[in-house]
């Protein structure tokens, strides 16, 4: 089928955030891109020859469970106990896609943002084009579906656990669902983990239990690893 421009040039107003970093391809003057987060150390050489070698095995479909990568990157993130937490990890075809799966099943209704003055749009993109109804930051209102980004992409404003655990307990409905983005969090430092809400498991579970609030922890891994040409999410 034939494309078709529009006046967005290669861009779908209707299902495609606007987004930095794919408009170099069409400038005759472009020298460097300072528009996205990517990672300014660049894609790791082992990354680079392992997607290599993997295309000599494009020819074959991706396993359905996952795996080695699942089991990978589950050890990244729980270096001590990762076969036990292994099993609630699934990847994406990058971050977009799951978030797009979870706004999807997420109870309808009311839709809010993190605190900070701006932030990565793509949840806003998919809550709009799902027909939710938009809650301002600033709203005293809480919502069926909240989605903080923390590390904020693009500002850097952080949330550290007890004021997280504040901001999700004031803004987020009985049933409700949490997608907290965590795809800048090994920035913070060495004890990163410690940090982050992938470690706090039995918070987690007692706020499913006493108010029926499902938590899902975002990753796009391909801004960190400087490989966005490829595709790869985590929740």
């Amino acid at each position: 089928m034939p494309t078709t421009s529009t006046p967005n040039g290669p861009w779908d107003a209707k299902l495609q955030q606007f987004h930095g970093g794919q408009d170099w391809a069409h400038m005759d003057n472009f020298v460097e891109d300072f528009s996205v987060t990517t990672n300014a150390f660049g894609m790791p050489e082992s990354a680079m020859l392992a997607a290599v070698q993997a295309v000599s095995q494009g020819h074959h479909y991706p396993p359905a469970d996952q795996e080695p990568a699942r089991s990978s990157l589950a050890r990244f993130l729980w270096p001590a106990d990762f076969e036990a937490e292994q099993d609630r990890l699934i990847l994406g075809n990058g971050a977009s896609e799951l978030i797009d799966l979870i706004i999807r099943m997420a109870p309808t209704g009311t839709w809010k943002p993190g605190p900070f003055r701006t932030q990565y749009k793509e949840y806003e993109r998919s809550a709009r084009n799902n027909g939710f109804e938009m809650l301002p930051a600033d709203s005293a209102d809480s919502a069926n579906v909240a989605c903080l980004v923390n590390p904020c992409n693009p500002t850097g404003d952080y949330l550290e656990l007890p004021e997280l655990k504040s901001w999700i307990a004031a803004n987020v409905r009985d049933g409700g669902y949490v997608l907290i983005d965590e795809s800048m969090q090994p920035w913070h430092s060495p004890q990163f983990r410690e940090h982050s809400l992938l470690s706090q498991h039995e918070y987690i579970r007692a706020l499913y239990q006493d108010r029926g609030i499902s938590v899902f922890i975002m990753h796009s891994w391909t801004k960190l690893w400087c490989c966005t040409g490829l595709r790869l999410g985590s929740v």
